[in-house]
């Protein structure tokens, strides 16, 4: 069985004319933040420095603050398991921190 020829290449031109009108998709460009939105590693260092030792209930917590891509490391040693637990949840109360990492500790 054969299969004419000019046909088969009328469809082939139509399909190729139709396929090159086609838009040019592009990709979605990447939301813009402000630096409100996103604020640096410094700033929101200070932030969770400000914010804990603010707090009259963490007076005695010995720590330090880093901040990395917006994940904090509080490293220190508290009074109590109830202090670490509060200095962690206003630490994660600060706008922007990503996640906290915990290595403050309770002295035996």
């Amino acid at each position: 069985m054969k299969i004419p020829l000019i046909p088969l290449a009328v469809i082939c031109f139509s399909v190729g004319a139709a396929l090159a009108q086609l838009p040019e998709v592009q990709p979605a460009p990447a939301p813009r933040m402000s630096v409100a939105q996103t604020p640096d590693d410094e700033t929101i260092s200070a932030q969770v420095k400000d914010a804990i030792s603010s707090d009259p209930e963490l007076k005695d917590l010995k720590f330090t603050v880093a901040t990395t891509d917006a994940v904090v490391t509080l490293e220190g040693t508290a009074t109590s398991r109830s202090q670490i637990s509060r200095a962690l949840a206003i630490t994660r109360q600060v706008p922007g921190v990503k996640s906290v990492v915990n290595i403050l500790t309770v002295p035996t």
